[in-house]
């Protein structure tokens, strides 16, 4: 089978990691591939905020938390971490303006990280609730920790890492599929 379709398939998400801090190298690879991510026209407005700070994670927990529905809170005690980025030793935020597509060209950023670090043998979940700790109108939201840029908006976020768990990729259903 093709290397990259066989990752692709062999992809799941993982919500548990190591305590291992990724190499420079690993970091460094990760950061090479989301760059080679297309965007609309070429524009490339997407930044990349590569987290391997805990504390800073940890604050960006909070905010989330902060702002999350009692409902949200227990699934992710259910979960069996009180971070949503499950302490893996990386989190990265994508964020952009208000270019055209921007959350177009984030999902396909992302989706690149997640086939490179599946690649690479890390794990990985793509995350969305991140965006609560991000929220303009929350005088307190992290883009100021991050030091977002004037205009600057959380797109899409990921956390990768070495695996603490195994997981099945999840079953396909063809019946999503419309052939015209």
């Amino acid at each position: 089978m093709n290397p990259v379709l066989k990752t692709i398939q062999e992809r799941s998400s993982i919500r548990r990691y190591k305590d291992t801090p990724l190499t420079e190298e690993e970091l460094f690879l990760l950061k090479d591939a989301v760059l080679a991510a297309p965007t609309a026209r070429n524009l490339q407005g997407l930044r990349y905020y590569f987290i391997t700070d805990r504390s800073i994670i940890k604050q960006i927990d909070q905010r989330i938390m902060h702002h999350a529905s009692d409902e949200m809170r227990a699934s992710q005690k259910k979960r069996g971490s009180e971070s949503f980025f499950y302490d893996a030793p990386l989190g990265v935020i994508i964020t952009a303006g208000d270019q055209m597509w921007p959350g177009e060209d984030a999902g396909i950023a992302v989706g690149i990280l997640s086939i490179a670090a599946q690649s690479m043998g890390l794990g990985n979940v793509i995350l969305g609730l991140p965006f609560m700790a991000f929220q303009e109108d929350d005088p307190e939201n992290c883009g100021k920790l991050l030091g977002f840029e004037e205009g600057e908006k959380f797109r899409i976020a990921i956390a990768i890492g070495h695996p603490d768990t195994e997981k099945a990729p999840h079953k396909k259903n063809f019946d999503l599929i419309k052939d015209f």
